[in-house]
């Protein structure tokens, strides 16, 4: 009897939470003038208040094991009722405590006991919503601040395989929008849905295009949340966790905070329509990429040809000989309209990457010869040489390139993820990058050159190696290893937040390169090394001299 009481009391806790949301939300509304909301008001707090202390007590009578849970989460929605005073805030953390378990997704995150599910933290944060995907995403490169590497490899999976909107509700929007029915029914079907938009197929003026959406709730959702847990003490005190977990928590949600003003503007349409048309004037014919990949080929004929096996060293070979005369081109999507919350594009021809790579033997030839001939240096020349003046890429997954054999021209996709470096720090990442290319120097100047960077260590030596691991890829060990190890070793104190999305960079191309280190071990029985430090080195030496 005593546990159904305790259930039933848990489901009045849960109302009463809700109702006091809502009221406190009317009463705001109405500027706090109508005196029976504000009555209204205090007696669902004392209703709320009631109901914790009745769940309380029955829970001492059901048994502290079976109670534990629910009076965890039944009296941390009590006792933070007072505190969040806004209504929407509060319904979220009834949700998140109560329906999703946040005291255990915390627990697995700090104390993981036994292996997990495989998918536990995909599964948890994409069911959870709000910013938790996106959390996931910041903390997989966190080994400051995430010590677990198991935690860490499935946060690096949290964002694949996001669930797509409907047809249906991506038209009302764009109607919401002033949209005409006669130009919504142009919007066909998913594409790719992401953690902050969705891009469908459009027809525009007749022409295949593509239209990235992001939706108000999406947003108002990721907001709510970010303000919510600027409350992540009191929280995590309600939640009566351990002194020293609750300080390491607290560390994580703070990071996560200061990464709010970058996520927030990937919500912005209008701004990835700027960087669209920044970086296509970039690399227009003649233009600066044109020229800079002229220098950069030269210096790749003794960079890289000479360690790749020999029907690669002539399919990369061939493009970088066909570059001296006449550039693979870099192209972005041409913008046909941007919008606050849409951004429609000119459809791009050619395969992606990744379906190349998942082909048969020739097409993984050529993925991996444009990788390696093409992508990879577009990327580093926008973080070496461009990235105080315009913003780089930083989400090169294979899945982001589109490559058209047929007019040799590669398509870079998703300019939602950038950063820009301050002048100080995109040198320091060029001295970085000349420093790991020499074999005999000082792990402790390469750790002291991270330090400058914003990734700092207790031991610089220590950063050094770790530094040097995320530059140079083998067929046993990349970038996500490295994270991985410094995780286990706790090597990592700190990581400044704009530095975080460039290592998360990196650790996405040390996967590439490793992915293309062990196909060549297993096709051709040869051990290949892949520097990225090396295949950047040009860029470095060009982005000091443009200081």
């Amino acid at each position: 009897m005593a546990f159904w009481k305790l259930v039933e009391e848990a489901a009045k806790v849960a109302a009463h939470g809700v109702a006091v949301g809502a009221v406190e939300a009317a009463d705001a509304v109405t500027g706090r003038q109508n005196a029976d909301l504000g009555r209204a008001r205090e007696a669902q707090q004392q209703h709320l208040n009631s109901a914790v202390q009745g769940v309380q007590g029955n829970a001492d009578v059901v048994g502290a094991d079976l109670g534990r849970v629910s009076l965890v989460a039944i009296a941390s929605i009590g006792a933070l009722s007072g505190i969040l005073s806004d209504g929407a805030q509060r319904q979220r953390l009834v949700e998140l405590i109560g329906t999703y378990d946040l005291h255990g997704f915390i627990e697995c995150i700090v104390h993981r006991r036994g292996p997990l599910p495989p998918d536990f933290f995909p599964n948890w944060t994409q069911r959870a919503g709000g910013y938790f995907p996106k959390l996931a995403q910041i903390l997989s490169v966190r080994p400051d601040l995430i010590r677990d590497p198991e935690v860490l490899q499935q946060f690096g999976r949290c964002c694949e395989g996001m669930p797509e909107r409907p047809l249906h509700e991506v038209r009302e929007h764009l109607e919401s929008q002033g949209w005409s029915a006669e130009r919504t029914v142009q919007v066909g079907q998913h594409l790719n849905t992401g953690t902050v938009a969705q891009v469908n197929e459009w027809h525009f003026d007749g022409c295949p295009a593509v239209l990235k959406v992001t939706f108000p709730r999406t947003r108002e959702q990721m907001q709510r949340d970010f303000r919510l847990f600027q409350h992540a003490k009191t929280i995590l005190a309600s939640l009566h966790m351990d002194t020293q977990d609750a300080a390491a928590v607290l560390a994580i949600f703070k990071g996560v905070q200061a990464s709010e003003d970058a996520v927030m503007r990937e919500f912005d349409m209008i701004q990835e329509a700027r960087t669209l048309q920044q970086i296509e004037e970039l690399c227009v014919h003649g233009a600066e990429w044109e020229r800079s990949y002229r220098v950069w080929v030269e210096a790749a004929q003794a960079l890289i040809l000479p360690r790749l096996p020999a029907h690669l060293a002539v399919l990369t070979g061939m493009y970088i000989q066909q570059a001296q005369n006449s550039p693979c081109r870099v192209q972005v999507p041409t913008v046909l309209i941007s919008e606050s919350s849409v951004l429609g594009m000119r459809k791009v021809p050619g395969v992606s990457l990744q379906e190349m790579l998942s082909n048969d033997t020739a097409a993984v030839r050529e993925a991996m010869a444009v990788m390696l001939g093409v992508a990879v240096p577009f990327i580093g020349w926008l973080l070496l040489c461009q990235s105080s003046s315009c913003a780089a890429h930083v989400d090169p997954h294979p899945g982001n390139f589109r490559w058209d054999s047929a007019e040799r021209t590669l398509y870079v996709l998703d300019w939602g993820s950038v950063v820009t470096l301050s002048e100080d720090k995109r040198t320091t990442l060029c001295l970085m990058i000349q420093m790991v290319c020499q074999a005999d120097t000082d792990e402790s100047l390469v750790g002291e050159l991270a330090n400058q960077f914003g990734v700092r260590g207790e031991s610089t030596a220590a950063i050094g190696r770790l530094v040097r691991g995320l530059l140079t890829s083998s067929r046993h060990r990349a970038a996500p290893d490295e994270l991985s190890n410094a995780a286990i070793e706790r090597l990592l104190d700190d990581v400044d937040t704009d530095v975080v999305p460039v290592v998360r960079c990196l650790a996405i191309l040390g996967g590439m390169l490793k992915k293309t280190q062990q196909r060549l071990r297993e096709e051709h029985d040869q051990d290949v090394a892949l520097s990225l430090a090396e295949i950047w080195a040009p860029w470095a030496s060009r982005g000091l001299v443009s200081r």
